[in-house]
């Protein structure tokens, strides 16, 4: 059984305020010890983290379902990067995820 989350705090879990220099809140969070940080879903802020290298690890989660359009992953201008392959994991249902470490801005 779930209890309610205290007023003001989301029902994921708790919360914290970053600011309003989100990159210098997420800096800040980075420099000290805790869970990590998880974005999901987040085209803009994604890119914007991934300029900026405050990527550390991407997570890719393939759903075995062919939708033909649909939101980008990445925003228009996100330059291109350069992922090393970490692991991959099927899941029972067809889902494969795969984690990669974020390297850089790709080398050509």
């Amino acid at each position: 059984m779930r209890g309610n989350p205290p007023a003001g705090q989301p029902p994921w879990g708790p919360a914290q305020d970053l600011g309003a220099d989100i990159l210098a809140g997420i800096r800040h969070v980075k420099a000290t010890d805790g869970p990590d940080l998880i974005v999901c879903g987040s085209s803009m802020l994604t890119s914007l983290l991934l300029d900026r290298g405050l990527v550390d690890e991407v997570v890719l989660m393939v759903y075995p379902v062919l939708l033909g359009r649909g939101k980008r992953f990445f925003s228009d201008a996100a330059d291109p990067r350069e992922l090393a392959f970490v692991s991959s994991q099927a899941t029972p249902t067809g889902v494969l995820i795969n984690t990669y470490r974020h390297v850089g801005a790709l080398r050509t």
